[in-house]
C-alpha cells in the first residue's frame, strides 16, 4: 500500500515538472519580441530576440525569429528613408539609411542610394570601343573652293592639305563637280564630300585612306567590323536579340547576333558604330526588375453551434413474428387452419428503441496569419494556408479489351481547403503598385453521397492600385449557414404539444468571416537616369561616319594656308552633289560678311519637278543673337524666302557661318540648280550691304 502511494506521488510530481517545462518553453524576452513583432515595432523586436538568443544560444526558434526581425527592421527603415528623401528631409533620410545599414551592412543598394542622396557620384564602368588604326590629322580649318574640278583631284587636294595619302578603289567613278569648303576640319570636309558623291572612305593606316563607292558589296568588302559579347544580368537574351535585329538592320546587311542561353549572353558582329549603339541599347534594356514586399494580415473567425434535443428512435419500426413448432418442418410456410394466437409462445412483437437527446455544443475559432511576401514585378506570388482533403474520383473501365466499361476504379484527388492568395505586382514610376488579386476561400460545407465531402467556395478577382504603404481592407467574405432537421414517428411528430415526445430535433449554426488587409512596399524600382531618357542619335556630325574609325588630332598644329576670297559672300553648300530618288538631304546657306548685318532677306529658286522643299531652320549666324530672333521663312512652289532682323536695332551680326539649313526631298530623277536670285541686306545704320552669290547644283538619280 505504501509503495502504491509513492508511485502515485511520483507520477504527480512528474506531471507537474512536464507542465512547468512546457510553460517555460519560450522565455519572457521571446514573448515580448513576438508581441513587438505583432505591433510591427521591429527595433524592439530585434532587441528582445537578441536577449532571448543570448540566454539560449542553441535555440533555433530564437535564431530564426531574430533573422526575420532584422530583415523587417531593415526594410522598414529603408522605406522610411525613401519617403523622407522624397519630401526633402535629407538629414533625416540619411539617418534612416544608416539604421537600415545597421541591420544589413552589406546591402550595396542601400549604400548607393545613400551616396546619391549625399551627392556623391557612383562610378559606372564604361567600356570604349577603340579601333586598331586611327587617322592622324590636325585641327586646322580648311577653306577651299573648286569649280568644275574632277572629283579625284578634289580628294587629292584635301589629302595634300592635311598631309594624308588618298587612294581610290578600282570602281571609283571620277566626274567633274563644284564644291566649296568653308571653315571645316579635314574630317568634316571629307565626310561632306563623301556624302555628296555617294562614296565612303576606309582608313588604311595613320596617313592613308582609300575612297570607295558606297554600295552594299563594297561595304561588305571594306567596312571595319568588330565582335563583342554582352553578358546580360536581368533581361532575356532572346528578347534583346529581337530588338537589336530590328534596330541595327541597315540596307547593307543585317547584324550578326548569336545568343547563348546557358550564359544568357549576346555576341554581336557589326560595325564599331553599331556596336556602340548596341551597348547603349542593352544598357537601357538590361535593367533589374522591381521588387515589392506585401504585408498581409488574414483573420478568419468561425463559430459553430450544435443543438440536439427530443426523443430519438432507431431505424427499426414495429414488427410481428409468428412461428409454431410444427412450422419448423417447412420453413416459411404456415397452414392457415392451424393459426393459434392463444399460445404466447407462438408469436412476439418488436418495438423501436428510443433515447432522449439533450446535447448542445458551441465552438469559436480564430485564426490570424501575418505573412510578409516578397516578390518580383510581373511575377505571380502564391500563398496558401489550409489543408488538403482527398476527394474520391471513380471511373469505369472494361474488364477485358473490347468489353463493357463496368469495372470501377477509384482514385483520390487532393483539393486545397483553406485560403489561397495569388498576387501579381506591377510597379509604377509614381511610387504606386498595381496588384492583380485572386482570393479563393474553400471550406468543407458538408458531406454528400457515400460520405463524399462537399466543398464551399468563395472567390474574388480584382485589380487594385495602391500607393506605397497604403493599406487596403477586404472584408465581407461572410458565410452564415443554419440547418435544422426533425426526425420522429410519422403522423405523431407533427402533433402539437405532444409531438416532441415522438421526435428529435438537430440544429446546426455555422458562421465564418474572413478579413484581409494588404499593404505593398517598394523595395527596388527600375533604375532610370537621365542618360536612359536621352535619345540615341545616329548619323550626326558628332558621330563618326558609319564603319569609320574616329579621328585623332596630334598636339602640333600646322600653319593655315591663306586663301584669297571676296569680302561679302552667300553660297550654297555643297555646291554640287548627287542623291538617290526619294531620299531627304540638307543644304546649308553659308554667309560671310565683314560688315554688321542688322536685317536681311534672301530669295532662292529651285525646280519643283525635281525637288521638294520640306523645312528651313536658322543657322549659327542668326542664333548668335539668342533664341528669340525674328526669323522669316516662306516656302512656295519653287521659291524659298528667308529673312531675319536683329532684336537690337543698334547691333548686327558679322563674320562667317551657316545662315540657314534647308531640308529637301528628291522627288524625281533629273538635274537642277538651287540658285540665289536676290539678296537684300542693311546695316544697323541703314546702309545697304552688297553680297556676291554662288549657286548650287543637284542631281537626282
Amino acid at each position: 500500500m505504501r509503495g502504491k502511494r509513492i508511485y502515485i506521488i511520483g507520477g504527480l510530481l512528474f506531471t507537474l515538472i512536464i507542465l512547468l517545462t512546457a510553460c517555460a518553453t519560450f522565455n519572457t524576452y521571446y514573448k515580448l519580441g513576438y508581441q513587438a513583432s505583432l505591433n510591427k515595432d521591429w527595433d524592439k523586436a530585434v532587441k528582445y530576440f537578441e536577449r532571448a538568443l543570448k540566454e539560449d544560444p542553441k535555440n533555433s526558434v530564437y535564431r530564426v525569429a531574430l533573422a526575420r526581425a532584422k530583415i523587417e527592421a531593415c526594410n522598414y527603415h529603408l522605406i522610411e528613408a525613401r519617403r523622407k528623401a522624397r519630401i526633402g528631409k535629407k538629414d533625416e533620410a540619411i539617418k534612416e539609411y544608416r539604421k537600415a545599414l545597421f541591420y544589413d551592412p552589406l546591402n550595396g543598394m542601400i549604400i548607393n542610394e545613400m551616396r546619391e542622396l549625399r551627392g556623391e557620384e557612383v562610378k559606372k564602368p564604361e567600356v570604349k570601343i577603340e579601333v586598331p588604326v586611327k587617322l592622324k590629322t590636325d585641327k586646322e580649318k580648311i577653306n577651299l573652293k573648286f569649280i568644275d574640278t574632277n572629283l579625284s583631284s578634289i580628294f587629292k587636294a584635301l589629302g595634300k592639305h592635311a598631309g594624308i595619302n588618298v587612294l581610290f578603289d578600282e570602281q571609283f567613278k571620277d566626274k567633274p563637280m563644284s564644291f566649296s569648303i568653308e571653315d571645316m576640319t579635314f574630317k568634316e570636309a571629307l565626310d561632306s564630300l563623301c556624302l555628296a558623291t555617294r562614296n565612303f572612305y576606309r582608313v588604311v593606316n595613320e596617313r592613308t585612306i582609300i575612297i570607295v563607292p558606297d554600295n552594299a558589296m563594297k561595304r561588305r568588302q571594306y567596312e571595319i567590323t568588330a565582335i563583342k559579347t554582352f553578358y546580360l544580368s536581368n533581361a532575356k537574351a532572346e528578347d534583346v536579340r529581337a530588338v537589336l535585329s530590328q534596330v541595327l538592320r541597315t540596307e547593307y546587311r543585317p547584324p550578326f547576333i548569336y545568343v547563348d542561353k546557358n550564359l544568357n549572353s549576346i555576341t554581336l558582329r557589326d560595325s564599331p558604330e553599331n556596336i556602340r549603339l548596341a551597348e547603349k541599347l542593352i544598357k537601357n534594356m538590361d535593367k533589374a526588375k522591381g521588387e515589392v514586399i506585401i504585408d498581409l494580415e488574414i483573420m478568419e473567425v468561425s463559430r459553430s453551434k450544435l443543438r440536439q434535443y427530443g426523443i430519438d428512435f432507431d431505424t427499426y419500426g414495429v414488427g410481428l413474428k409468428y412461428e409454431t413448432p410444427a412450422s419448423g418442418e417447412e420453413k416459411g410456410w404456415i397452414n392457415l387452419p392451424e393459426l393459434d394466437f392463444s399460445q404466447r409462445s407462438n408469436y412476439f412483437i418488436t418495438l423501436p428503441t428510443s433515447f432522449i437527446k439533450l446535447l448542445e455544443t458551441d465552438a469559436d475559432t480564430k485564426i490570424i496569419a501575418q505573412p510578409r511576401l516578397r516578390g518580383i514585378e510581373g511575377e505571380e506570388i502564391t500563398y496558401t494556408v489550409g489543408d488538403k482533403v482527398p476527394i474520391p474520383r471513380t471511373t469505369f473501365t472494361p474488364i477485358a479489351a473490347g468489353g463493357v466499361s463496368q469495372q470501377p476504379i477509384t482514385s483520390f484527388e487532393y483539393q486545397d481547403v483553406g485560403i489561397t492568395l495569388k498576387i501579381t505586382p506591377y510597379i509604377h514610376f509614381e511610387r504606386e503598385v498595381t496588384l492583380e488579386l485572386e482570393i479563393k476561400v474553400t471550406s468543407l460545407s458538408g458531406t454528400g453521397y457515400a460520405g463524399i465531402p462537399i466543398l464551399g467556395t468563395r472567390e474574388v478577382k480584382n485589380v487594385i492600385r495602391l500607393k506605397e504603404g497604403e493599406t487596403n481592407l477586404l472584408a465581407g467574405l461572410l458565410r452564415d449557414e443554419e440547418r435544422k432537421s426533425l426526425k420522429g414517428i410519422a403522423g405523431l411528430k407533427n402533433l402539437p404539444i405532444i409531438g416532441s415526445l415522438f421526435s428529435s430535433t438537430d440544429q446546426t449554426i455555422s458562421q465564418t468571416d474572413i478579413i484581409l488587409t494588404i499593404t505593398p512596399y517598394i523595395i527596388r524600382s527600375i533604375s532610370i537616369d537621365k542618360e536612359n531618357l536621352e535619345p540615341l542619335w545616329i548619323g550626326l556630325k558628332e558621330e563618326p561616319t558609319r564603319g569609320l574609325p574616329e579621328v585623332e588630332f596630334p598636339e602640333e598644329e600646322r600653319r593655315p594656308r591663306e586663301i584669297e576670297r571676296e569680302k561679302n559672300e552667300i553660297s550654297i553648300s555643297p555646291s554640287y552633289f548627287t542623291v538617290p530618288k526619294g531620299r531627304e538631304f540638307f543644304v546649308n546657306i553659308l554667309i560671310r560678311s565683314d560688315e554688321e548685318v542688322g536685317n536681311m532677306s534672301i530669295t532662292l529658286n529651285f525646280d519643283p519637278n525635281i525637288l521638294q522643299a520640306k523645312d528651313v531652320r536658322p543657322g549659327g549666324f542668326i542664333n548668335q543673337f539668342g533664341r528669340n530672333v525674328p526669323f522669316l521663312k516662306n516656302i512656295a512652289n519653287g521659291t524659298i524666302t528667308i529673312g531675319f532682323s536683329s532684336p537690337d536695332i543698334s547691333k548686327g551680326a558679322k563674320g562667317r557661318g551657316v545662315f540657314a539649313r534647308i531640308s529637301f526631298i528628291a522627288k524625281n530623277r533629273g538635274e537642277g540648280s538651287i540658285s540665289i536670285t536676290s539678296v537684300s541686306a542693311n546695316a544697323p545704320t541703314g546702309k545697304l550691304i552688297s553680297f556676291i552669290t554662288r549657286d548650287g547644283k543637284v542631281k537626282v538619280e
